[in-house]
């Protein structure tokens, strides 16, 4: 593949106003309830919350896996990349480098988020269940991507920072077997690798937008907090008015690549699916009704996060990562 040259609580109303989108009022309150909702079916125990214990060992864990990863995988890609050379007898071009750290980026990626399932698993013990929730979110969202129009909402599909949205670990209860998640690795990866394109190229067709971009979130870091939040919501509608053009194509590889998903997949798997999703929570089916009334909406998720509104700590949130600025968005949907 060839790519165009690189050149909480945790406040309710940072998350859905401080978004810079615009949501109606029965979408705010729907959101609202699935938010508090889905805490309180997975962050409370017996009417108390989770122990934080549980909740800090969790995120100390990924921060200490991430951190060990950085080196490694930098060490990995520049390896790969001198071997590249040397069989060519040149050196790579500005596009080839592009690519292979991007690739390594997101191997890097899909293995730290298989540890991070696992260790979910291993620490807490409704895991299965969060687990079903997630894939039940993710499946509704992707089940509503071929009748959005709102770029925000495109723009939302890419969001690297949301383990829901972009999960890389499938559920248990599918029973995959290793052919299958070989074959749903390869096609998540080839998404990845094809949105990373579209969305160079969108950078290299506005670089001027990339560069003021870049000098806000540069400048973002000197702010106190509510001023970043500013600062956020200058950058996310900027971000989206770099894809905007591109939601067509964007749209089809979404598509595309859930339909090669769904080949992997046997009956008796599509079957389990559909069970899963019939058995959804009153709290999620109200909040898509209210999206598909709305007529759009999915960037109201922009920014949550699974445990957001547990005082003092989310558990699934994850460190910041060492990535290309414009990288590929999110896997394969479940």
């Amino acid at each position: 593949m060839r790519c165009p040259r690189l050149t909480a609580f945790c406040v309710f109303l940072m998350v859905v106003v401080g978004s810079g989108f615009v949501f109606s009022q029965e979408l705010e309150d729907a959101y609202k309830n699935f938010f508090q909702s889905y805490n309180d079916e997975f962050y409370q125990q017996a009417g108390e919350q989770m122990p934080l214990k549980i909740q800090n060992d969790y995120v100390q864990f990924t921060l200490r896996i991430r951190v060990q990863n950085i080196d490694t995988m930098q060490k990995s890609i520049g390896l790969y990349i001198s071997e590249r050379e040397n069989a060519l007898g040149r050196n790579l071009t500005t596009e080839e480098r592009s690519e292979i750290t991007q690739e390594g980026w997101w191997d890097n990626e899909y293995d730290l988020h298989q540890q991070f399932a696992e260790k979910e698993k291993e620490m807490f013990p409704n895991a299965q269940e969060r687990q079903k929730r997630q894939f039940q979110l993710q499946e509704g969202i992707m089940k509503r991507v071929e009748s959005l129009g709102d770029p925000a909402d495109i723009y939302s599909l890419l969001n690297a920072e949301n383990p829901v949205v972009r999960s890389l670990a499938q559920p248990d209860f599918l029973d995959l077997t290793p052919e299958q998640r070989d074959s749903i690795k390869a096609i998540q990866k080839e998404m990845n690798m094809k949105i990373f394109c579209i969305r160079i190229k969108s950078g290299s067709e506005q670089q001027e937008k990339v560069n003021e971009i870049a000098r806000l979130q540069a400048y973002s870091r000197t702010l106190t907090d509510e001023e970043q939040d500013e600062i956020k919501r200058q950058v996310q509608k900027m971000e989206v008015d770099l894809i905007k053009d591109y939601v067509p194509q964007l749209k089809a590889i979404f598509l595309e690549g859930r339909e090669s998903y769904m080949r992997v997949l046997t009956d008796a798997q599509k079957a389990k699916i559909k069970a899963v999703m019939d058995d959804m929570p009153d709290y999620m089916r109200n909040l898509f009704a209210a999206i598909d009334k709305q007529g759009g909406g999915l960037s109201i998720l922009h920014n949550w996060q699974p445990g957001m509104g547990v005082p003092g700590v989310n558990p699934n949130r994850e460190a910041p990562r060492e990535r290309p600025r414009s990288d590929g968005g999110r896997a394969f949907p479940n």
